[in-house]
């Protein structure tokens, strides 16, 4: 029973530190970088990228995007001002939430280290999804307000801007062997 409880934690933890180094790799990127190649690459990692197995990387990915579509929706200067407000505000809330989960993980480690009873374990791994989790959510409700910052018409070329993208990428997918074998 200890070597199941050892095995979960471990892949508990595993799972943390994936979330953990995707937050990091999120955070340093800089907004001049998400022009051209790195805000296509955002927005193809959101409709179906490598970050899709997520499905609220897309809020964090959106948090970081909408800000430097200035040109493409048309952006009033008062409103990109606001969207970076809420970008750098979600940003500093993130820092706070890594350091947490830094620490909690940190006491999974010594409790699985120290060989401590599963259910102390399971407390503390409940603990690092619960801010995981805060993150995420944290994530999706700046995007909300975000998306509430732009006219119906904005919204609506945000979501052509985002369909045409997704269907590019569709495009660009190569065919399976099954449809290319029929």
């Amino acid at each position: 029973m200890k070597k199941i409880a050892f095995i979960a934690a471990g892949v508990f933890f595993l799972v943390c530190m994936t979330a953990n180094a995707q937050m990091d790799s999120q955070q340093s990127m800089k907004p001049g970088m998400m022009r051209g190649g790195m805000m296509q690459g955002a927005m193809g990692a959101m409709h179906g990228g490598m970050m899709s197995s997520s499905p609220m990387q897309s809020s964090m990915i959106m948090v970081n995007l909408l800000p430097e579509m200035q040109k493409q929706l048309s952006l009033s200067e008062n409103q990109t001002d606001e969207l970076i407000g809420m970008r750098s505000a979600f940003k500093k809330q993130q820092v706070d939430y890594q350091a947490k989960m830094t620490k909690h993980n940190r006491k999974l480690q010594d409790l699985i280290d120290s060989s401590a009873p599963v259910d102390e374990v399971r407390k503390q791994m409940k603990a690092c999804a619960d801010i995981r989790i805060d993150m995420h959510s944290d994530a999706y409700e700046t995007e909300q307000k975000m998306k509430a910052v732009l006219t119906d018409e904005q919204q609506e070329q945000l979501e052509v801007i985002m369909a045409e993208h997704d269907d590019m990428i569709q495009k660009a997918k190569p065919k399976s062997r099954s449809k290319k074998m029929q």
